[in-house]
């Protein structure tokens, strides 16, 4: 019986032996993942230095230019005030409107001088109109009887 007692003993210190080197296992594993990670970290350290310096650099870039905006923005409402376009009651959506119409007159001014620079280029006289007439005619006729030849020549030796 007592050596019954005594293999139960062993066997239960044994256990937790076994039990013990799993956990001491497990933790040196967990040891040099950790040990891993901080000399990753170590590495990256000084390139996410860089990085931040890098960001307080941009952010003190955007800075200048919100202040930069903000001093444009002030200029431009003191023009709009000394040209007394609120006094006037125009804001943005009119003008827009005011441009469109422009932009379609401009455009509309296009259409009428080259409708113009068309006549301008007519004889003033109508008996010469007529001669100009006859004489695009001729031409016509001339650049039909080339392109017909141009043809048949490219048709013929292709067969």
């Amino acid at each position: 019986m007592q050596q019954f007692k005594r293999q139960t003993e062993i066997d239960s210190l044994n256990e937790q032996t076994t039990g013990l080197q799993q956990k001491i296992r497990s933790s040196q594993n967990r040891q040099a993942k950790l040990r891993a990670l901080l000399e990753d970290r170590r590495k990256a350290a000084p390139i996410e230095e860089q990085k931040a310096r890098e960001w307080e650099r941009n952010a003190q870039v955007v800075s200048q230019k919100s202040n930069e905006y903000r001093e444009r923005l002030a200029e431009l409402q003191s023009a709009v005030k000394e040209s007394g376009a609120e006094e006037r009651g125009l804001d943005y959506d009119q003008l827009k409107e005011l441009d469109t119409r422009v932009e379609e007159l401009r455009a509309a001014v296009d259409k009428k001088q080259n409708i113009y620079k068309g006549y301008e280029a007519l004889p003033p006289d109508i008996s010469l109109a007529y001669v100009k007439l006859e004489e695009a005619k001729v031409k016509l006729e001339q650049l039909r009887a080339e392109c017909e030849h141009a043809v048949d020549a490219a048709f013929s030796t292709r067969k």
